[in-house]
């Protein structure tokens, strides 16, 4: 099973790849570790299943309705535990293919780790990041901005199904890790990684003061951690790298990591990972920032100068492609050992009335929070997302447009959810002075839309900090976070500092005070005002100083999490067929013959999805055909290169789709299709598996 595919379509572009990224990704010299703590690291892997409902359910990221349809890749849910052997103290990472994380998820995450560890991991030492994969499954938060954004075209933004399957899924790839906790090392490797990516905003990036202090216009660093068993077994790598997770484009309704879900998989097929496995090697590309920065490649629905090819699979792949020749650079290069305490500080700040002080406001003095608030900009999308709202554009500030002229020119009936909402209520909106710059189009957080408690940590593993903030930061934004930190934690030893962007909450964007003037998406996306960046900056500052004290932090409160908001996507009331079909038969048998490069498809009479979410199996199955006739599994839906599509006929009819894209490197032989689903009875409610077997065909 799981055979690798891969490093076919781009065998020869990755070599070239790997031959350019010579020249771009250096490594820096890294001042000595830090002295190891008596006793060393414990360290663990583990990863769990978070796919969730794969039909009739929304998306989090594009905000457009994403009606989705099926499944392209399984989604995984990665996680990494140190202990350090002399104090006990612990750091958790969690990495999940999704869009966005929320407080509702992590809230419920550390409730159940309670019951299971009773306070061995907690808000303090938990951290849970994200993929940014705008096609993943959705509907999560309990915030009404973000339950509108992960509506589907049912207009339902909430799915218990997919709530409870997230939470499973990273308790349980915790577990997995605290299972699999042995001796072991920590290598931490960084580059820079240029040419990949691109700003999206340059305009507004080129505004800061301090823009000629850097060389590149995108944050390029990729750091890594790799760790090794006391044996040498090698048990996983968590590659932070700053990208948009946008190569599938809005109108794409396969469920899929997108182009880290591809990295991921890459590197998973190399060390023959087996998710459904208590332990196995285990592969994570969270997402560092987000921002300001999108693929070099494009996407198919970009702007046009963003654009990417028509093949929607071609982006993805050359994007992962490229994340994972640089990192698979890394891991074949010697690195730096991680020594030193592990130790950890982490809270729940109250960004309502939040003062930030003058230190932190580039001069103009101490400054409270804004009440939350998107710009009109925000309604524009950025390059790789664009809306196309007719008199919408970024860079809409009060000074340069008159409300009444956008809104003459707007056609209601195109807009997506959230923003529909917001141009309903500008004549009843009053603008905001302490948004500065920023025209008010959806003043969510009056409306109680979104959360004003957010959480911001700090996890400390020897020389090597990571920092957890709830926003997409863009370039400039990351630098200054991180550089404040490194001094921060300068006498601890601590000389790598990773950024984990979109953790532990969805909080929208930040953006430098010069960006945030320039309002085009992300400043209108940063919720609190212009001094966001600065109360994060404040807040990581105290962090610090509490980790080099050895002193605690306490939450300010606890964000709302309560179900009041939630219109929950609707279940399976019953599965039905013609009366001379059955369940799994085959509509549309395959070809008899296929050559390398082409797609092998078979249409089945199916059931609903939502009836079994199949978490660690799969809806499909591509076989083979030994020599003696019998049949072995060769891909299932885990595998980058089938897909699985459901869709609806009438009512209560199902068909179902399974598709082969047949690698350059695939064996001759010959091949069939399997759906595996299941059925619910109208009459009694049971739910009952089939399975559909297409003819054989082979592959020459």
């Amino acid at each position: 099973m799981h055979k690798l595919q891969r490093f076919k379509r781009f065998a020869i572009a990755g070599a070239a790849s790997l031959a350019l990224l010579g020249s771009t990704l250096v490594a820096p010299a890294l001042a000595p570790a830090a002295q190891a703590t008596e006793g060393g690291y414990l360290v663990g892997t583990g990863m769990y299943d978070v796919t969730g409902a794969v039909a009739e359910n929304g998306a989090f990221g594009y905000a457009s309705h994403q009606e989705m349809k099926g499944l392209q890749q399984r989604l995984y849910s990665r996680a990494f535990i140190v202990v350090d052997q002399a104090t006990g103290q612990r750091a958790v990472y969690v990495s999940v293919d999704t869009g966005g994380v929320f407080n509702a998820v992590r809230m419920k995450v550390l409730e159940r780790l309670q019951g299971l560890y009773r306070g061995l991991y907690n808000g303090n030492n938990v951290m849970i990041g994200i993929t940014h994969s705008h096609v993943a499954p959705a509907g999560t938060s309990s915030d009404k901005l973000y339950e509108i954004a992960a509506e589907d075209e049912s207009l339902h933004g909430f799915s218990q199904q997919v709530f409870d399957i997230t939470v499973d899924g990273i308790v349980n790839s915790i577990v997995r890790a605290h299972n699999n906790l042995e001796p072991g090392t920590i290598e931490a490797k960084r580059s820079q990684v240029r040419g990949i990516t691109r700003n999206r905003s340059l305009a507004a990036y080129l505004k800061n003061d301090d823009v000629a202090k850097y060389q590149d216009t995108t944050e390029t660093t990729m750091d890594q951690l790799e760790f090794t068993s006391e044996t040498g077994e090698k048990l996983g790598v968590f590659n932070w790298f700053s990208t948009h997770a946008t190569s599938f484009p809005m109108h794409w309704d396969l469920y899929s990591g997108d182009t880290k879900g591809y990295a991921e998989y890459l590197y998973e097929e190399k060390f023959g990972t087996n998710p459904n496995l208590e332990k196995t090697f285990v592969a994570a590309f969270p997402t560092s920032g987000t921002g300001d920065m999108v693929p070099a490649a494009g996407n198919s629905s970009s702007l046009p100068e963003f654009q990417g090819t028509p093949d929607d699979y071609y982006n993805v792949e050359k994007h992962g492609q490229e994340q994972f020749d640089a990192s698979w650079q890394l891991f074949n290069r010697p690195g730096r050992q991680v020594a030193g305490a592990v130790d950890s500080r982490g809270r729940y700040v109250q960004f309502k009335n939040y003062v930030v002080n003058a230190k932190y406001t580039e001069g103009e003095g101490d400054k409270t929070l804004c009440v939350p608030a998107r710009g009109f900009s925000f309604a524009a999308g950025g390059e790789n997302g664009p809306s196309g709202i007719p008199g919408i554009y970024e860079g809409m500030t009060k000074d340069t447009f008159r409300v009444r002229d956008v809104v003459n020119k707007v056609d209601q009936s195109d807009l997506g959810g959230l923003v529909r909402f917001a141009f309903a209520a500008i004549s009843v909106t009053g603008q905001d002075p302490c948004q500065a710059e920023k025209m008010v189009l959806l003043p969510d957080g009056q409306w109680g839309w979104a959360s004003t408690v957010e959480p911001v940590q700090l996890l400390r593993i020897g020389n090597v900090a990571i920092i957890g903030v709830p926003t997409e930061t863009g370039t400039m934004g990351i630098r200054h976070l991180r550089e404040s930190v490194e001094k921060k934690l300068a006498p601890l030893g601590v000389d790598t500092v990773i950024f984990s962007g979109a953790t532990n909450d969805y909080a929208g964007y930040v953006s430098t005070r010069e960006e945030y003037a320039a309002q085009h998406y992300e400043g209108a996306s940063t919720e609190f005002g212009p001094h966001e960046l600065g109360a994060l900056q404040q807040e990581l500052d105290r962090l610090a100083e509490a980790m080099v004290s050895g002193t605690p932090v306490a939450d300010d409160a606890l964000p709302n999490v309560s179900t009041r908001w939630k219109t929950n996507r609707p279940g399976v009331v019953f599965d039905d067929k013609p009366p001379s079909q059955q369940f799994g038969q085959v509509l549309t048998q395959p070809s008899a013959q296929y050559h390398q490069g082409q797609t092998a498809r078979a249409v089945f009479r199916g059931g609903h999805p939502k009836n079994n979410l199949r978490v660690g199996g799969t809806f499909l199955r591509v076989q083979r055909q030994l020599p003696d006739g019998t049949w072995e599994d060769y891909l299932t839906d885990r595998d980058w290169d089938t897909s699985y599509r459901w869709e609806r006929e009438g009512a209560s009819y199902s068909r179902t789709t399974v598709e082969w894209r047949i690698g350059e490197e695939v064996p001759a032989g010959t091949y069939r299709l399997v759906q595996e689903g299941d059925w619910k009875n109208g009459w009694t409610r049971a739910v009952s598996p089939y399975q559909g077997v297409s003819n054989p065909f082979t592959v020459s």
